[in-house]
């Protein structure tokens, strides 16, 4: 089976999932973000693995990052250089990461065609909330329309009930590795006629070919490539601040957007005199570059 993740993130850490067994050893967190220094501390001790086992390994899994909520999408189908130049532009303040997807990209499809033939089941893992990984699915149904490959989807709930307390799902790459395999539990079967309604929408969007793709009311459509500036907008404080301050609180409240696609608005204000640079970034990171309101 090929499990299919719209990101990288998302797909890191379901090969992880796929490579642990319930009760395996663990060398503490992957990654902590948040918590006080006796959290963070806890979180990094050795511990035994508490997702559900998954089964098969963790070359089932498959990155498929075409950011496909942005930009133009009308030439997918038959040239993908446009795309290669988005991921280019989207991610081009660090050096080898575009060449890298790209490469990845590339694998995922082309195991994507060779799965036509030989039928190995394609599962892929989507949040409704999140138009990337919807736009997605769209995708590869279009993809795969006339065959007989067996497609499915998790659909991972945007809230989930667990030991007293509520967890929330924004997107797939939220997911901590051990919940994963809980997760599979959401897994449906993508029928035919379900498998061609999802091509058909995804031909809709193609010919609307908008600037950006959101979730409005449940619903995928397109909208002006400004349309998350209102935020960006409500969340400026008065004086300086940072960019990343500014991207954090604005993905705080609002869901369905990525921190690339706000810095490169960010940047398109800079451009306009919206907002002036006060000083540039320190390091090798774009968002600790300071700006302020234009007056």
């Amino acid at each position: 089976m090929i499990e299919l993740a719209f990101g990288e993130s998302p797909a890191g850490a379901l090969k992880l999932a796929k490579s642990m067994k319930q009760g395996d050893r663990l060398n503490g967190a992957i990654a902590v973000i948040g918590g006080a220094r006796k959290e963070q501390r806890e979180a990094k001790k050795p511990r035994n693995w508490s997702g559900i086992t998954m089964g098969g390994s963790s070359n089932d899994v498959e990155a498929l990052t075409l950011a496909l909520d942005i930009a133009d999408i009308s030439d997918m189908d038959t040239d993908m250089n446009a795309r290669k130049k988005l991921l280019d532009d989207l991610f081009a303040d660090f050096p080898g990461v575009p060449d890298d997807i790209w490469e990845t990209n590339q694998h995922t499809l082309t195991r994507l065609q060779e799965a036509k033939a030989t039928l190995e089941p394609v599962r892929m893992w989507t949040c409704a909330s999140d138009p990337a990984e919807l736009c997605g699915l769209y995708f590869v149904c279009r993809l795969m329309v006339g065959t007989q490959t067996p497609l499915s989807v998790v659909r991972v709930p945007g809230q989930i009930e667990k030991d007293n307390c509520i967890i929330s799902y924004r997107n797939t790459g939220e997911i901590n590795p051990e919940a994963f395999g809980a997760l599979t539990e959401y897994e449906e079967p993508i029928s035919e006629l379900q498998r061609r309604v999802y091509a058909n929408i995804w031909s809709d969007l193609v010919r609307e070919n908008a600037p950006l793709r959101a979730i409005i009311n449940g619903s995928l459509i397109g909208v002006p490539k400004d349309f998350y500036d209102f935020a960006l907008r409500a969340n400026m404080p008065d004086g300086e601040f940072k960019v990343a301050q500014l991207i954090g609180k604005t993905l705080c409240q609002i869901s369905g957007v990525g921190d690339r696609w706000l810095f490169l608005r960010i940047q398109a204000m800079l451009q306009s005199g919206e907002l002036i640079a006060v000083s540039a970034a320190t390091g090798d990171h774009p968002y600790l570059e300071v700006v302020k309101r234009s007056s």
